[in-house]
């Protein structure tokens, strides 16, 4: 199948196409109308001109290339295209002689398809060996990193930056023009997002570099500590490339059926597993290797890693996972402390050494297992979600033809692959149960549909019995309407979704309670006890048959009116936890500052420090917890709240760096490189924290702020200096947000509307691949699901691309209404396009 990820590819397939969709429609107005196909001897001079001439050049780089794949991988794809092209030359001749010649019709698509399918083979080989080149620059920069470890003077570090400046500006360079080439928005997001990290990791490594270099050549205090920043960043700046070089060998995107982040979390993790494992083969190989050196800090990395993949796995897999990493750590332990005490050529420490490396791959195949599984089920559950709307189609349709059951039939063969991957035999069993259920009810239906009877109320029993259940939601709106649907319909069988939903809203509200104050709590507490009560009402009503009538409504009137209240209280408890918290987020690291710059006849120094480094850490902890809750409680869109995640996670891994910058410097007062080095890792710090609390207090959570702090009576003056600070602090980030509006609104706009002329060149393109396969016996069934498969896809996003065109048209539209009665509105310019 043809492949247009970058814009050079797509260039070139596109005029191919056009040509031979020209040849197709001639070919079936011959097959159906049976008019005589002209004379085609130039035009297919012209294409054979062409095709030699790629050939050639193609050729003359396999020559060339010292690229083994490349040369493997070329001269399939030079055969392919020129027999394509030897069939297409003898269509030409024969219609020439005849120009109603069957034969010569079936060789003239025949050599159309192949020339547009072996010409895609040859641009994608081509784009493999670019793709390969970038990817050789990322490895090169990624083993030069694992140098960091052998820096131990500035002379070294001076001549590490000099090699690693040049080799990360050809990497930047290199990333930058290839995501200007892709096609793919998504991919290119994701390439910019990896390198500016690894642009800002940059200095903080050189940093972190220094201050060790300087504390271990001072004989100054705080190794250990410089030691931790910068197998830290250096760990940091290895996952980031190792992302690029994952993203660079995508070469598709699907709107709506992107693999899960749990997989790509796996691969990411086997990617620093495999990465780390020589070396810490080489650690574990020299008895005489010392305890803390880069290859056991390797070995750690790797069942740290395996940890992660083990919390993303269930059941068995899960225990299993974990606890073999948990025993290999006990077992590295026992390893360093023999090591630690000059035990290391022992045989108990041999042994154990030994025990340890064979660990370590028992431990890499289960990880690598764990993701195959999971990969497996991706794939089975995206093909479910691609035929589900099909099979939906089909139940609501009383007159379905069989490409529905057809439909229904593919997704118990996916279950049932998901069935046989689980390790869990009640799920396995309730999968199993729920399959042969299924299955029978749509023989039934199929039935009664053959008979005539598909709007019968029989059938349509079936037919909902059959449908899909709602998924339970995850935040506060969408919990609020599935409660609402609910409340609406209390005796619709929702499969338990509304009450689980009013569960779920009940459980975060006494979750908020428990952090509020005695005299805010019980009202809070009071209202999840009487959304229980209403709902226990409302359900026992339904269960008895009665969800229609008069009490019913009552009692569902009242749970509405309950839950907007709880709704409003969950509302005001959050609003206060975040001005509570986020009033000041930067007081904390200053207070840390001035204990580490103390000066070293300061009274209590050291233990002033520790207090204000736990105070620091509880804060950030606090800073991070706050903004989940916010994301989770709030209404913010997937891509906010995964924003926010990020930010969360990326300021929980700095702080405790932070710390260490901190204790380097009160260990070493007066060192300029210490100082330097932890103002560059506070900094650091301080500009995730501002994104995490932005991007927290501009969600939609803090849409009804206003209303909020209105309701919010301050008892003291210090709740209204909180209130007035947090209202000062949310119109600096509404201007700052806003005074970049026009920019970012400017750039989706662009970027929506970039998609529809790409996507639709690529659905000319699949539209005439599918067409040259039409009534073709020579055909595999295989190649034929998937052509149509890529072009059915393609439409979707076509049409997802129209939606959120229209969508951000109507956004930049809005007119923005202000209290001084000046009106802001949108001035309609010269199109882009035009």
């Amino acid at each position: 199948m043809p492949v247009f990820h970058t814009k050079t590819i797509e260039s070139i397939l596109e005029p191919v196409a056009q040509q031979i969709s020209h040849l197709v429609i001639m070919h079936e107005e011959g097959e159906v109308d049976g008019k005589a196909i002209p004379d085609l001897t130039a035009p297919v001079a012209a294409v054979q001109a062409a095709v030699s001439n790629l050939v050639r050049v193609g050729k003359e780089t396999v020559q060339t290339t010292e690229d083994a794949i490349m040369r493997r991988d070329m001269p399939p794809a030079f055969i392919k295209v020129e027999t394509a092209c030897t069939k297409l030359v003898q269509a030409a001749q024969m219609l020439k002689g005849d120009p109603y010649s069957v034969q010569a019709r079936d060789y003239l698509i025949d050599g159309s398809r192949g020339i547009l399918s072996g010409t895609s083979d040859l641009l994608l080989t081509f784009d493999e060996a670019e793709v390969r080149k970038i990817i050789r620059v990322c490895k090169g920069i990624l083993e030069y990193l694992t140098v960091a470890e052998v820096v131990e003077s500035m002379e070294d570090l001076i001549t590490y930056t000099k090699n690693l400046g040049p080799g990360m500006t050809k990497m930047a360079k290199m990333i930058d023009e290839r995501q200007q080439e892709l096609t793919h928005q998504e991919h290119r997001v994701m390439l910019v997002n990896s390198m500016n990290t690894v642009k800002e990791l940059l200095p903080v490594l050189i940093s972190g570099i220094k201050i060790f270099v300087t504390t271990r050549t001072s004989q100054g205090k705080g190794v250990e500590e410089a030691l931790k920043n910068r197998n830290f960043t250096v760990e940091k700046m290895s996952a980031e490339i190792n992302e690029i070089i994952r993203v660079l060998q995508l070469t598709s995107w699907d709107e709506d059926a992107w693999a899960s982040k749990d997989t790509e979390a796996m691969k990411r993790a086997l990617a620093q597993i495999d990465s780390k494992m020589a070396q810490a083969k080489n650690w574990l190989r020299d008895p005489h290797a010392q305890p803390g050196d880069p290859g056991e800090q390797a070995i750690r990395q790797i069942l740290d890693e395996a940890g992660k993949v083990g919390e993303l796995c269930t059941g068995k897999e899960r225990r299993d996972i974990v606890g073999t990493a948990k025993t290999l750590g006990q077992l590295t332990e026992q390893v360093s402390e023999l090591r630690a005490r000059g035990q290391g050529a022992s045989p108990v420490a041999m042994q154990k050494a030994q025990q340890l490396s064979q660990g370590l791959d028992v431990l890499t195949g289960k990880v690598e297992n764990a993701a195959r599984k999971l990969e497996a089920m991706t794939g089975s559950k995206q093909a479910i979600a691609k035929r589900i709307d099909g099979a939906q189609s089909w139940l609501a349709d009383p007159h379905g033809g069989p490409e529905g059951e057809e439909n229904i039939r593919a997704l118990l063969g996916e279950a049932r692959k998901i069935a046989d991957l689980s390790e869990d035999p009640k799920e396995r069993e309730d999968i199993l149960r729920s399959m042969g259920e299924i299955a029978g009810l749509t023989a039934k239906l199929s039935e009664l549909k053959r008979a005539g009877k598909g709007d019968t109320p029989e059938a349509r029993a079936k037919a909902v019995a059959n449908t899909r259940p709602t998924k339970a939601a995850v935040h506060l709106e969408g919990k609020m309407e599935q409660a609402q649907r609910w409340m609406d319909n209390p005796s619709l069988d929702d499969s338990g979704v509304g009450q689980t939903a009013l569960r779920g809203l009940v459980a975060e509200g006494r979750r908020l309670a428990n952090a509020l104050p005695a005299s805010q709590r019980q009202g809070l507490l009071g209202k999840c006890e009487e959304v229980e009560h209403l709902m226990a009402q409302l359900a026992e009503l339904a269960a008895r048959g009665d969800g229609d009538g008069p009490q019913a409504r009552a009692v569902a009137q009242q749970l509405q009116d309950t839950l907007k209240e709880l709704k409003g209280k969950m509302q005001e408890a959050m609003t206060q936890e975040v001005s509570d918290i986020f009033s000041d987020t930067t007081t904390p690291v200053k207070l840390l500052a001035v204990a580490a710059t103390a000066p070293p006849d300061a009274a209590n120094r050291e233990q002033v420090f520790e207090e204000r480094a736990a105070n620091f850490e509880n804060h950030a902890g606090r800073l991070g917890a706050t903004a989940e809750k916010a994301a989770a409680v709030g209404t913010a869109n997937k891509s906010t709240v995964e924003g926010i995640q990020a930010a969360v996670k990326s300021a929980r891994d700095l702080t405790p760096q932070v710390v260490s910058a901190a204790r380097i410097l009160l260990k070493n007062p007066g060192n300029q490189a210490a100082y330097e080095h932890f103002e560059t890792m506070k900094n650091q710090w301080i500009d995730n924290v501002e994104k995490m609390t932005g991007d927290t207090l501009l969600s939609d959570f803090v849409q009804n702020l206003t209303g909020c702090i209105r309701s919010i009576r301050p008892t003291n003056d210090r709740h209204a200096f909180k209130c007035n600070l947090l209202v000062l602090v949310l119109c600096f980030l509404v201007n700052k947000k806003f005074n970049a509006c026009m920019e970012m609104c400017l750039c989706v706009f662009l970027q929506v509307c970039e998609r529809i002329p790409t996507i639709s060149t690529q659905l000319k393109i699949l539209s005439t691949v599918k067409a040259t396969m039409l009534g073709r016996t020579n055909i595999s069934e295989e190649e034929s699901e998937q052509a149509t498969e890529m072009l059915v896809h393609n439409a979707q996003n076509l049409m997802q691309s129209v939606k959120e065109t229209v969508r951000e048209a109507e956004a930049a539209s809005i007119k923005i209404r202000m209290d001084a009665g000046f009106t802001l509105r949108w001035v309609r310019k010269t199109p882009w396009y035009q």
